[in-house]
């Protein structure tokens, strides 16, 4: 993982860098300095982004696991023997660490060691009933049932965070509606200005005044953009990591817009 995000980074620096050159020698405009600025931190957003959709998908599952050994346990099976017996199913992004518990309990780890190394690599939500599961299996009791009810909360959790996605769904799209109406009124800024040529190549003085206000105009737009899907992605799904995607959105289509009104 460490190596990944260090690929990443060194990838999006050098991509920046790369553009910041490419700019002070060839155009020097200061709206791809911008964005070179915003290149520079995406191989680290992109690498968060990615662990937080395993994240999010490792919880959704984590039921699942908890429903499959509480039935194996049932069946008359010791906890090892009910989490080895899991290993031909598939969890998503779940099985990589439940094949990792697998190894362990062969390798004769004790399980709470074993239980506790994941709770260390999972969410604090998973953190949370790891531990109790952990407790529960020092202290006794039906454990079979434990497993269980742990996880139907674990799921109902889930659904609670769902539904409460699907709740602010409106304030999502009065996120977009908010940048949409920035995007018309910088095209109509620049319609009541007349004689800027935004977009003009030429060096006259008409030229470089609608030069610097394009450049001024793309620069606002990758800001709003940007931290637009931040602020989306928070109040949607309680992360502003997952606002990336609606960053990239929102950046691309107000860029596009202005390039074509």
């Amino acid at each position: 993982m460490k190596n990944n995000m260090l690929l990443l980074t060194t990838a999006s620096v050098m991509a920046g860098m790369m553009f910041i050159i490419f700019n002070i020698l060839f155009i020097f405009s200061s709206s791809l300095t911008i964005v070179s600025v915003f290149v520079m931190p995406l191989g680290p957003f992109v690498y968060f982004y990615n662990k937080y959709r395993e994240n999010k998908e490792i919880e959704e599952r984590f039921p699942d696991f908890l429903r499959d050994i509480s039935q194996n346990i049932r069946t008359g099976m010791t906890i090892p023997q009910a989490i080895i017996a899991t290993k031909e199913n598939y969890y998503g992004a779940l099985t990589p660490y439940i094949k990792k518990m697998i190894v362990k309990l062969d390798w004769g780890v004790p399980l709470d060691n074993i239980l506790i190394d994941f709770a260390n690599s999972s969410t604090k939500s998973l953190r949370r009933v790891v531990s109790t599961i952990i407790d529960t299996h020092r202290g006794g009791g039906n454990i079979a049932e434990i497993f269980e009810s742990v996880g139907k909360s674990t799921e109902e959790v889930n659904k609670i965070n769902k539904e409460r996605s699907n709740t602010i769904y409106n304030q999502m799209l009065t996120g977009y509606v908010i940048f949409f109406v920035f995007i018309g009124v910088l095209i109509i800024m620049q319609g009541l200005i007349p004689n800027l040529g935004i977009f003009s190549t030429t060096e006259s003085t008409t030229g470089d005044t609608g030069s610097f206000f394009a450049d001024t105009f793309r620069t606002l737009i990758v800001i709003q953009g940007f931290f637009s899907g931040l602020v989306i992605g928070k109040m949607s799904e309680g992360s502003m990591i997952s606002g990336l995607k609606h960053s990239l959105i929102l950046v691309l289509v107000g860029v596009v817009a202005l390039l074509i009104f």
